[in-house]
């Protein structure tokens, strides 16, 4: 007999398709935010207006994808 997993997530997670959305969203998002708050911080410290606020915005992205990749892996 073998067990329904009718209600976890892609990994087996126990997550559902909205939890599972969700968990993405979050992980992006909070990506994003994390990399912009660093560069500005590195921006108001160093006085380089937006560069390291663009270049964080993006890294922090980048590596938000890259943790997606590994959790839908």
């Amino acid at each position: 007999m073998s067990r329904d997993r009718s209600d976890h997530g892609h990994n087996g997670h126990g997550k559902g398709g909205l939890g599972y959305a969700e968990t993405i969203a979050f992980t992006v998002l909070a990506g994003i935010v994390l990399g912009l708050l660093a560069g500005y911080g590195l921006d108001r410290l160093l006085h380089t207006t937006p560069a390291f606020t663009v270049v964080g915005v993006f890294a922090g992205f980048g590596i938000a994808l890259y943790g997606v990749f590994l959790e839908t892996k």
